[in-house]
C-alpha cells in the first residue's frame, strides 16, 4: 500500500487547504511507478532462461536432464529478481525512468484537465523512481518562475527519499499554494468537488 488511508486522507486535506489559497485548481498524483516494466523483465528473464544452456552444453559434461534443471532455476531465479523494486531501480538506467516519469506526469496533466484551466498545476510524484514534477498550466508557467516551482520539488525529495511520503506530499501541498495565490487569489469559491488528490 502507497499510503494508509489515514495518510491519503490527511494529504487530501492539506490540498484542499492549499487550494482554498488560489482559484486555480491544484491536483496531486501520487503513483507507486510510472512505468511497471513487467514485459520487459520478463522477456529479459526468459532470454536468460534461454541462453542458459549453451554454455553447459559446450563446457560442461551435466545431462540433459540436470541443464534442464539449471535452466529452471536461472528462469525462476531472474523472473524474482527482476520483481524486486531495488533491482528494478538499479537495473533501468536513470534517464529511462526519468523519461518515463516526465511523460506519465504530462499524462496526468491532460487526464486531470490541469491542461484546460490556464492557471492551475499538477504535482506528480513517482515512489519507485523518487521522482517528483510539478506541471504548471500555461499562465502559472508564465507568472510563476520555474525556480521558485524547482524550490518546492528539492525541498519535498529529502523527506520523500527518506521514506516520509505524507510530509513530502503535505509540503508541496502548502508550498504550490502559496505559489499559486499570489498571481490567482482566491476571488471566486473554489471547485471543491473536484478529488485534488489521486493515488494511481
Amino acid at each position: 500500500m502507497i499510503l494508509d488511508p489515514a495518510e491519503a486522507a490527511r494529504v487530501e486535506a492539506a490540498f484542499d487547504t492549499a487550494q482554498l489559497k488560489t482559484r486555480a485548481p491544484l491536483v496531486c498524483v501520487l503513483a507507486g511507478a510510472s512505468a511497471a516494466r513487467d514485459a520487459e523483465f520478463l522477456l529479459g528473464a526468459c532470454i536468460l532462461a534461454l541462453a542458459t544452456p549453451l554454455p553447459l552444453l559446450l563446457f560442461t559434461e551435466l545431462s540433459a536432464h540436470r541443464i534442464y534443471v539449471a535452466q529452471l532455476l536461472v528462469a525462476i531465479l531472474a523472473a524474482v529478481l527482476g520483481s524486486l523494486p531495488p533491482v528494478r531501480r538499479w537495473l533501468v538506467p536513470k534517464r529511462w525512468a526519468r523519461s518515463a516519469s516526465h511523460q506519465a506526469a504530462l499524462a496526468q496533466f491532460v487526464l486531470r484537465g490541469i491542461d484546460r484551466s490556464q492557471c492551475g498545476a499538477l504535482v506528480y510524484v513517482s515512489l519507485a523512481e523518487h521522482y517528483i514534477r510539478i506541471v504548471p498550466a500555461e499562465d502559472a508557467a508564465r507568472l510563476i518562475a520555474h525556480d521558485r516551482w524547482q524550490a518546492a520539488v528539492d525541498e519535498a525529495l529529502g523527506p520523500l527519499a527518506a521514506g516520509a511520503t505524507e510530509a513530502a506530499l503535505t509540503g508541496l501541498a502548502r508550498r504550490c499554494g502559496d505559489l499559486l495565490a499570489g498571481p490567482f487569489p482566491p476571488g471566486e469559491p473554489a471547485d471543491m468537488k473536484r478529488q485534488r488528490f489521486h493515488i494511481v
